[in-house]
């Protein structure tokens, strides 16, 4: 179960849904941040209980309640790589994440979610390098 202090900062910025016909709620992360939401704002956005699509339990906002195996920076990355293929690689991942986005995923300050990792090894593949990409450490956390 996730803890109540997780969710009370989460709730602060996070889309809540309040939709409990949904069958999915009970694990659903937006569903789990919603009585967490600050009693002091008026008017808040929340996911659309009336659109059709969630009515029907294909919620493109579910998000599980089970912590996903996440990367963490990839200062290694590049160091067994000839340089060329290297800053080609780092040119691509730059340009798809923008560069404040990409040093914050190269640093660690942001989880590297296994889609962003298959991305990364894609684009090293694209460019020749075969090897599994080297990350510095691997933690289990939400995908928020």
């Amino acid at each position: 179960m996730i803890e109540k202090k997780l969710l009370k900062q989460h709730a602060k910025n996070y889309l809540p849904c309040y939709f409990e016909g949904c069958k999915q709620h009970e694990h659903c992360l937006h569903w789990l941040v919603g009585p967490h939401v600050p009693d002091t704002e008026r008017a808040r956005k929340c996911v659309n209980v009336l659109n059709k699509e969630i009515r029907k339990g294909n919620c493109p906002f579910f998000r599980p309640d089970s912590k996903v195996p996440m990367k963490r920076g990839f200062y290694h990355l590049y160091d067994d790589m000839p340089k060329r293929m290297g800053t080609a690689i780092r040119e691509s991942l730059e340009r798809h994440y923008g560069h404040t986005m990409y040093y914050k995923y190269r640093n660690g300050l942001l989880p590297i979610t296994p889609a962003m990792q298959e991305h990364i090894a894609q684009v090293c593949r694209k460019y020749g390098w075969n090897d599994t990409p080297l990350y510095n450490y691997t933690t289990e956390e939400y995908m928020w």
